[in-house]
């Protein structure tokens, strides 16, 4: 009997045992009786809320993906300036790259994280998506002229080969089939970008924190709030963009040094 792997499928989710708890005929009969379901019609419509929302984000991280592959070449011309500027360094891009492997299943290039209940999301940012693919192992040299971007790949731990799919910045075209990098070479630098990624909106959550404790602790000892709250003191860091608004920015300021020349 063969056994035939999903890269999409970590090797546990193959041995994972259903989750049947077995009740007995008469249990089900007086359940039923008093109006119960295993599953109530109010939990089946959160399911299906929940599923089109799913579906309608997927949609849309599609149409940005395709809009920040279709302006690449003005993103990349703008490096620095993204770099500089928190507002756009900061824009989530986690659905920009995708990889996985044989036994491992996909790389998560976001993490969904609750605490006390409250859900932070942390998602690759662009100024990471920036560093990723100004390394050797996520760019190649196009058949134009021009420089590639790796977006996609796979393989397996194992043996170490991979193949993957790169866009190139100048003529736009797909790159199929690139064979010549390591996989875990991959692995590496989306693991150890997603550690930094976690670990910078931690630390500035905390900084933020004592900030606000400082400024607290201020008001009290100088006896400015009549009735203090340490959680009016919490901000956060300004105004934020978004992939859409900063294309259109960026490309106005092109535009607007083309006409001063």
């Amino acid at each position: 009997m063969a056994i035939i792997f999903d890269d999409q499928k970590t090797i546990s989710e193959y041995f994972k045992k259903p989750n049947i708890q077995p009740k007995s005929f008469a249990t089900m009969c007086k359940r039923q009786a008093a109006g119960l379901m295993l599953t109530s019609d109010d939990t089946q419509q959160n399911a299906k809320e929940l599923e089109e929302i799913e579906r309608l984000q997927e949609k849309r991280y599609e149409r940005k993906k395709k809009l920040l592959f279709d302006n690449l070449d003005l993103i990349l011309r703008h490096k620095d300036e993204i770099l500089a500027t928190p507002r756009y360094a900061n824009i989530d891009v986690h659905y920009a790259i995708k990889g996985g492997g044989c036994y491992i299943g996909p790389i998560s290039t976001s993490r969904h994280l609750y605490f006390a209940g409250s859900p932070l999301d942390i998602g690759f940012k662009l100024s990471t998506l920036l560093e990723i693919w100004d390394t050797d192992q996520f760019k190649i040299e196009c058949k134009c002229g021009g420089t590639a971007v790796i977006h996609y790949f796979s393989g397996s731990p194992l043996s170490g080969g991979s193949v993957a799919t790169a866009v190139c910045s100048k003529c736009k075209e797909q790159i199929h089939g690139i064979r010549s990098r390591r996989f875990g070479n991959y692995m590496r630098i989306i693991l150890d970008k997603r550690n930094e990624e976690t670990e910078k909106v931690m630390k500035s959550i905390i900084a933020k924190w004592a900030q606000a404790e400082a400024e607290y602790q201020k008001k009290v000892a100088e006896g400015i709030c009549s009735n203090p709250s340490l959680g009016n003191e919490l901000s956060g860091e300004g105004a934020s963009s978004n992939l859409e608004t900063m294309i259109n920015e960026l490309k106005l300021k092109e535009f607007a040094e083309t006409e001063r020349n």
